[in-house]
């Protein structure tokens, strides 16, 4: 299938297209840079697998959560071209992608990434099924679900960070992760063609990111109207 993804989650921008048998993939780790960057990536990875965007299948993108701007960037871009061209939007809970790459451990994957102000996104998972929905959280609290667990997985970008966090509330958790993550964008495209194989709905044309938290002008109203 010809495909172009986007993981602009975190601050870590991934960017891929893959055109059959054929992908490339670019990572930017810009912060607040990637507004300018997102537009000439995508021409880039385009034009490395020769293509352009009238011609691809589906377009996908981790849908949140995550940061306010680099989620709205994504929702952005892919929808222009689904106004453009037709082409359907597939959009994936950010954490789902993160955990993807270890569906069959039988253990416990907390996928997580780090929300700032002590706080943390994460989902639990095990034999790539979803035991505990995303949310906004403290490690605390996710220490007390995982206390019947012995094996972790942690998955997402802030693992590092994270996993010292369970290890010091409780270490006798025997907690994994790698030291350098999977491409989030190879999972995007296969849990992208599963949902296409299993007929599963695109993002409808007023879908937008899913956001645990409010936006801080968001947050700064509400304290206003009190």
């Amino acid at each position: 299938m010809k495909a172009l993804v986007i993981d602009s989650a975190a601050s870590c921008m991934t960017i891929a297209a893959k055109n059959e048998d054929i992908r490339t993939a670019l990572t930017l780790d810009l912060g607040q840079r990637q507004s300018k960057s997102i537009l000439p990536a995508i021409d880039f990875v385009l034009k490395e697998v020769n293509l352009k965007s009238e011609e691809l299948d589906y377009t996908a993108l981790c849908e949140g959560p995550g940061t306010f701007t680099g989620l709205r960037l994504a929702f952005s871009a892919l929808k222009a071209i689904q106004l453009a061209h037709n082409v359907p939007v597939y959009g994936i809970p950010t954490l789902q992608v993160y955990a993807h790459p270890f569906k069959d451990f039988d253990e416990s994957v907390v996928s997580v990434i780090d929300a700032k102000k002590d706080q943390f996104f994460v989902a639990i998972y095990k034999n790539g099924e979803e035991i505990s929905p995303a949310e906004d959280t403290v490690a605390e609290e996710v220490a007390k679900k995982l206390s019947d667990s012995q094996k972790i997985i942690i998955a997402g970008p802030d693992a590092e960070i994270f996993g010292g966090e369970l290890k010091k509330l409780n270490p006798k958790f025997q907690i994994k992760y790698l030291s350098s993550q999977p491409v989030p964008t190879d999972s995007l495209f296969a849990i992208a063609e599963e949902m296409i194989m299993q007929k599963k709905e695109p993002l409808a044309d007023y879908s937008g990111p899913v956001y645990l938290r409010k936006s801080e002008a968001e947050l700064a109203l509400a304290k206003k109207s009190d």
